[in-house]
């Protein structure tokens, strides 16, 4: 759909969206991404009055307490800059009819009952929207865009009434030798010309030397002038209301809307500027704009006032108005009302010093003047009172008479539709402003439904039309401080009655002099055409810009040159608005064609287990993304994205999140949302009006924005306007995926690193990362291990960004250590590769036979400075034959890699336990286990194999030629290793975990070989009772001679480690297969079978220390809800609240740690529950943190499948979370510092 196309200005780094001549007065920077403002994008030229400068973003336009001062003081200031428009308004339609009115009325129909229309309008329209809208601070009523089609409209009536008079024109000329201009009347300022000089002929061509649109009328004619104005103005109104409520009931609003491109829309507001233009010089001067009069504007006329020089005070005024409005210098409302009584005292002041009179100036045209007042002026009249009722009585009185010249109304149809369309299209527009400008959200169709009944109503009272108003919302919450408010509304609507039934509107018009009004419609018509003719290259390609520019051109040429020349009754079927609306309508058809060469789909979530990144992660970060899925989807969207497209993702985001909200706890919600635009060919500039909404509701709840945009074009949009401000962005989805998926394992390490408040717990954490890094397991089920065993195999070199690698015929294999490397492949796609990766794989598995068909790797660059380690092809066979289990664990690994190599594969989420049945409650450990554990005197030696693999690691980090390796050179290779398995420690981190690891023994600074095994040994085994080796030997002896001809496998060790008492839950038995079995052949001998005892027995001491860990934080926990409860309960009884500083204190002193707490009272009165389980609660209490990450931890680590308790939607918005019933047991906490270490 299309959005008006406007002014583009960028301060302080946000963007400016100004859309409309009047309402591009408004300066709002988007309060969801800059601090400074917020934005309008309105289509008419009335609509945009934003406060400069303030940010009403972070309280969403609500003011504590709002005084009933700047309530007041609201709806008066709006009241006259609404007043001041209104006579603009009115003058537009009325004042260019002012010498065909009915000389039998008195006072005459005109200007000062045409406010009356619009007061109305805004009367109606304050009540009904303070009333029933989504937002009761919002300010209804008339603008600029109906107005044009009325005052279209009334020409239109003129016209066709003109029509039954030409004959007797012509017949009152010598011979009706009349010619074809003749029974056009000049129309001098004020309404001077054939009517009001009566010796004026009509026959004489001198006489129309600057003539204007008026046809001559007769006086059957001229009594029907205003009777039918009316009538078709009230038609045109309920066509109007009815498209208004029509598409609101449908609840098409957006998509009907979104039928129309912005080019279209601004090159049609370019017309309507260049309309406004022209009737500003109309008002100002009398005199219409058109070619054929250009050439005697030079030629002597009759009038006393030359029409130059208010028509230069109104082009000097606006233009400075809207430059003043356009620098952002100061705010709207001080800038209109100084704009409005500046120039007026300055204006009477010089008038008082030229002791000039107030009847020289109407007589020569400087004020709007009516032909008699009914008071026995006749000529050049002052507007008197005038009586409320006179338009109804005119309107409902003509039905029953002569007076409506019917035949007129079917020609202003046309026109009526087109405006009806417009105008509904600036009524959503409007909407979509001042949501952003006020920070709420609206109910498109309910607000469109709204007008439309707003609308008929004041159609019945001959008003105007009547919708929401951007401009005067954002000077109401500037001024008020609220938009909650509805009083300010009711206020400007009660002003408004009553002026308008006080008949008092002429009086204020009198002293309006013609420049002012006129000066007004150029700052509109100047914000029309400047915003759109030239600020819209910034917004649009060179093919939208240019069908701008061929819509106003056709539109000038037809205005200027051609209509004047078609004959008179055919000219008001034929305005140059219909002309263009045809046009516009061909043009967008083409425009759409193009855009959906490809069919657009509809845009689709996916959650994160389904969107996965194509780097090669550990089994436990694959593990750990998969628990944290559901923390961030993915929003998709194709081809080319139109306003509707756009509204309908924004209506399928909101009712997601809404659906999050009554279904998930607060914990397992959405934390990041990528929106995928790879494939988008283009996007429409309403379309991104509508993701600024997107923004502010990501914003609001506290999402965190990611764009994933391949299209530079699209790109270059989003960042022009500012829509990469707060928001993370990317060139592919695969690097959004890759940055969202390190961001939650930032995320995850952070919650984990809470529970190291406990020494115990911080030491086995600490343990799990270097075990992680020495793990020297190759079974083939695990999808990673640690790249320590390839490193015999390889050499490792460094890249600086931009530097190539491996062409075409290259066959080595290369693992990324650090950096980012991008791969081109043979059909020209690229794909880039992160930390753990494998990349020219391909090459390598064609050449071994694992792989059909040519390798599709052509080249790799280093996008960033890199480290890369390199298997030679040679090596890869070498490796096969020497080291076969990590030759085929390698194999495996990079056909795995190879077909999840992709952005988008699915990630398996870790099952649920069923904890209906027992299965996870703790077994005891009995028996040999349990008998283990009173003594160490026995020493477990590493295993051959193991032996063996640690040896070529050591020999791989020491330098050539050396025996020993320098503590910071092994601190370098553990950091470097950890970091390619994820860990996020700093190189300083571990320095001080190897050194509290005592691995240098001696001290000296340096770790031999023989102390490195000795780290190792120590690392992985513990020592047992010599009494029990006999034991030991008896039962492997047995397990063995059950089925002495097949392999001690690992189902038959596993098994056996049961049978000896372990507790088999609390260990991971395949890692210890997989370390003990290090040669891979699937026989675990005697020695390695000894070598897994001491694993065994080394977990079951890691358990029982958690186990301890475990029950001190339940103990903690206890404690420190008792005592807040007798705190809270003392306190209670001497009627003192708690201060913040107590409180702190308590919690470090019973906790040991830092932080604010939150809810704390609340936890207070918690009761003392035996639980053996902890919950969010308990994690609050002894590590005094937020209940958000409380809730998180238990979430990471609760593997249980929960039920949850729904809310609705009032109890959400009331503040009630969902009570979920998660918490966790030993099993899961010991489970939780082995995955997430």
């Amino acid at each position: 759909m299309a959005v008006s196309i406007v002014q583009h200005d960028i301060e302080e780094g946000a963007p400016i969206i100004d859309d409309d001549p009047f309402d591009n007065h408004t300066k709002k920077i988007l309060p969801d991404i800059s601090e400074n403002g917020s934005n309008s994008s309105n289509i008419n030229g009335v609509d945009a009055f934003h406060e400069n400068g303030e940010s009403h973003d972070d309280h969403h336009g609500h003011a504590a307490n709002p005084s009933y001062k700047s309530l007041i003081a609201s709806s008066v200031v709006c009241f006259i800059i609404y007043f001041v428009f209104c006579i603009v308004f009115s003058s537009v339609v009325w004042d260019p009819l002012n010498s065909s009115l009915d000389p039998n009325i008195n006072p005459p129909f005109g200007v000062a009952q045409g406010v009356g229309i619009n007061l109305m309008g805004i009367a109606v329209g304050s009540v009904f929207f303070a009333w029933k809208s989504g937002c009761n601070a919002i300010i209804a009523g008339p603008d600029l865009l109906p107005v044009v089609f009325f005052a279209e409209a009334g020409t239109s009536v003129v016209t066709y009434l003109a029509a039954s008079s030409a004959q007797a024109l012509r017949s009152a000329c010598a011979d009706g030798a009349v010619a074809d201009d003749a029974h056009h009347r000049f129309l001098g300022g004020g309404g001077g010309g054939y009517a009001a000089d009566a010796s004026a002929d009509p026959c004489d061509l001198f006489h129309r030397h600057l003539a204007g649109d008026e046809l001559y009328l007769d006086e059957a004619s001229i009594s029907k002038v205003v009777p039918t104005t009316l009538v078709a103005m009230m038609i045109g109104n309920l066509v109007t209301a009815l498209v208004f409520y029509g598409l609101g009931k449908a609840k098409n609003t957006a998509s009907v809307i979104g039928c129309i491109p912005a080019s279209v829309v601004a090159g049609f507001l370019t017309c309507i500027g260049y309309k406004v233009i022209k009737l500003a010089v109309l008002i100002t001067t009398g005199y219409s704009f058109k070619q054929k009069y250009i050439k005697n504007l030079g030629l002597d006329y009759w009038h006393q006032n030359d029409p130059w020089l208010p028509l230069t005070l109104a082009m000097v005024y606006g233009l400075a108005l809207y430059a003043f409005k356009h620098m952002h210098i100061i705010s709207t409302d001080k800038l209109i009302l100084a704009f409005i009584f500046g120039p007026l005292i300055l204006f009477f002041i010089m008038v008082a010093a030229t002791g000039t009179s107030m009847e020289y100036l109407r007589e020569t045209d400087w004020f709007l003047t009516q032909a008699r007042d009914g008071a026995g002026c006749t000529q050049n009249c002052a507007f008197v009172f005038v009586n409320f009722w006179q338009t109804l009585q005119t309107v409902y009185g003509a039905f029953g008479s002569n007076l409506v010249a019917w035949g007129a109304v079917p020609r202003c149809m046309p026109i009526f539709i087109m405006g009806a369309v417009m105008t509904s299209l600036d009524n959503m527009l409007k909407l979509t402003s001042s949501e952003k400008a006020l920070g709420i959200d609206l109910n498109y169709n309910h607000e469109m439904k709204l007008g439309g009944k707003a609308t008929m109503i004041s159609s019945f009272l001959a008003g105007s039309p009547a919708y929401g108003q951007t401009k005067f919302n954002v000077i109401n919450l500037s001024i008020a401080g609220t938009s909650e408010s509805s009083l300010p509304t009711l206020l400007l609507g009660g002003i408004c009655l009553l002026v308008f039934l006080s008949g008092a509107a002429g009086n204020i018009i009198n002293i309006m002099p013609r420049f002012l009004l006129g000066g007004l419609c150029v700052f509109a018509g100047v914000g029309f055409l400047y915003e759109n003719l030239w600020e819209g290259r910034k917004k649009m390609n060179r093919a939208s810009f240019a069908i701008v520019w061929i819509i106003f051109l056709v539109n000038f040429i037809w205005e200027f040159f051609v209509l004047q020349n078609l004959p008179k009754d055919i000219q008001p079927m034929v305005p140059g608005l219909l002309v263009v609306f045809v046009l516009g309508i061909v043009l967008s058809t083409f425009e759409f064609m193009f855009a959906f060469m490809h069919k657009a789909k509809d845009p689709s979530i996916r959650c994160g287990d389904v969107c996965c990144s194509s780097a090669v992660r550990s089994d436990k970060h694959d593990s750990q993304l998969a628990v944290m899925a559901g923390w961030f989807q993915v929003f998709k969207v194709d081809s080319f994205v139109f306003f509707g497209t756009a509204n309908t993702l924004y209506q399928q985001l909101k009712a997601h999140l809404a659906k999050q909200k009554v279904t998930l706890p607060k914990a397992e919600r959405t934390k990041y949302l990528i929106f995928d635009l790879s494939e988008v060919t283009g996007i429409d500039s309403s379309a991104r009006d509508v993701f600024y909404k997107v923004h502010r509701l990501l914003k609001s709840e506290g999402i965190n924005l990611v764009w994933a945009i391949t299209n530079p074009k699209v790109g270059e949009a989003f960042e022009d306007q500012g829509l990469y401000v707060g928001a993370i962005h990317f060139d592919s989805l695969d690097l959004a995926l890759r940055h969202v998926e390190d961001e939650l394992l930032r995320k995850a390490h952070h919650l984990s690193e809470k529970w190291l408040v406990n020494q115990t717990v911080r030491d086995i954490f600490q343990r799990q990362v270097l075990v992680n890094v020495f793990n020297i397991s190759v079974r083939a089920e695990e999808k990673s291990f640690a790249s320590s065993r390839l490193r015999p195999w390889s050499k490792i070199i460094t890249l600086s960004s931009g530097e190539e690698l491996c062409g075409d015929d290259d066959d080595n294999l290369y693992l990324l250590y650090s950096g980012e490397v991008q791969v081109q492949e043979r059909d020209g796609s690229h794909f880039d590769c992160f930390t753990g990766s494998f990349f020219n794989l391909d090459h390598v598995l064609v050449s071994v036979g694992a792989l059909a068909g040519l390798p599709a790797t052509i080249g790799a660059v280093a996008t960033k400075d890199s480290t890369v380690l390199v298997v030679s092809r040679k090596n890869f066979l070498l490796m096969q034959k020497q080291d076969s289990a990590l030759g085929q664990k390698l194999l495996l690994t990079l056909l795995a890699q190879k077909e999840a190599n992709r952005p988008g594969r699915t990630r398996t989420r870790v099952p649920y336990m069923d904890s209906s049945d027992g299965s996870d409650e703790p077994v005891p450990i009995h028996g040999v286990a349990r008998r283990l554990l009173a003594g160490d005197d026995y020493k477990i030696s590493l295993t051959d194999a193991q032996v063996e693999r640690f040896s070529d690691v050591f020999d791989l980090i020491v330098a050539p030629g050396e025996t020993e390796i320098p503590m910071d050179d092994f601190s370098s290779f553990v950091s470097m290793e950890a970091r390619l398995l994820g860990s996020a420690l700093s190189h300083e981190e571990f320095m001080e975990l190897i050194d509290k690891s005592g691995i240098d023994e001696d001290g000296d600074g340096s770790l031999s070989k023989e102390e490195f095994l000795t780290f190792l040994r120590g690392l992985f085994l513990a020592d047992i009772p010599s009494k029990e080796v006999e034991s030991l030997r008896q039962a492997y002896d047995e397990a063995v001679a059950v089925d002495p001809d097949a392999l001690m496998d690992e189902v038959r060790v596993e098994a056996l480690f049961k049978e000896l008492g372990f507790d088999m839950k609390s260990s991971n038995i395949g890692d210890i297969i997989g370390a003990i079995d290090a040669d891979n052949d699937g026989d675990v001998d005697y020695d390695e079978f000894l070598t897994g005892i001491g694993m065994m027995k080394k977990q079951t001491i890691l358990s029982k220390q958690l186990d301890t860990a475990f029950s001190n934080y339940m103990n903690q926990s206890k404690a420190a809800k008792r005592e807040l409860k007798r705190r809270s309960t003392v306190e209670s009884d001497s009627q003192t609240v708690p201060n913040r500083r107590s409180l702190l204190t308590l919690n470090k002193k019973a906790f040991h740690s830092m932080g604010k707490p939150r809810n704390i009272m609340e936890q207070a009165n918690l009761e003392d529950e035996e639980g053996v389980e902890l919950t969010a609660s308990d994690l609050m209490a002894f590590l005094n943190i937020k209940r958000d990450e409380a809730e998180e931890m238990v979430f990471l680590a609760d593997q249980d499948e929960v039920e949850v308790d729904r809310i609705d939607a009032v109890q959400e918005l009331t503040g009630i979370n969902l009570n979920c019933h998660r918490s966790i047991d030993r099993v899961e906490f010991q489970q939780l510092l082995r995955t997430w270490s």
